[in-house]
């Protein structure tokens, strides 16, 4: 065998063993889930979480660095399961269906349907801009819609009762 493939074969072997240790390394998880359903928040280690303490009135982030059956460890501190009371699920899939991406796509389509409206008017039948009720309505309730749908997007869970939180070590 040359010096090249070995030096090859050794580097392949170095990088396979670091790959497999840090697909291992990823196998304690903490999952929040609601009961009867199918919905439910993966973390692990190097996540970033926002929590409430229960005897707090605020929201902490930090990142998570290890996990095991009762607490999660941060960098400066650890936290018992129990004591967290609420966790911010905003910017979270939470749910199968996105009701703030689906409502901000929604929001863009009423501006756009009262734009071509009035780009179709102005433009294509060279007429003057003109405020046509129908129109303005139909893309005002699109837009109105899509502005519910963002303000029903779950941001804050409840933790007991119907949500929980579930300590799975893979090893």
């Amino acid at each position: 065998m040359t010096p090249k493939a070995s030096t090859f074969l050794f580097l392949l072997f170095t990088l396979s063993i670091c790959i497999i240790h840090s697909a291992e390394a990823q196998r304690e998880y903490i999952i929040v889930t609601k009961a009867l359903s199918n919905k439910k928040i993966q973390y692990s280690s190097g996540d970033k979480i926002s929590y409430k303490l229960k005897y707090e009135d605020f929201f902490r982030t930090d990142h998570i660095v290890a996990l095991n059956d009762s607490s999660i460890e941060f960098h400066y501190n650890q936290i018992l399961y129990t004591d967290i009371s609420q966790i911010d699920v905003k910017g979270q899939n939470f749910t199968k269906f996105n009701y703030k991406s689906a409502g901000t796509k929604i929001q863009i389509v009423g501006i756009a349907y009262i734009a071509i409206d009035q780009f179709n008017q102005v433009v294509v039948h060279g007429e003057d801009a003109s405020f046509n009720q129908g129109v303005w309505i139909a893309g005002g309730s699109i837009f109105l819609a899509g502005s519910i749908m963002k303000w029903i997007a779950p941001k804050k869970i409840k933790l007991g009762g119907k949500y929980t939180i579930k300590y799975i070590n893979l090893k």
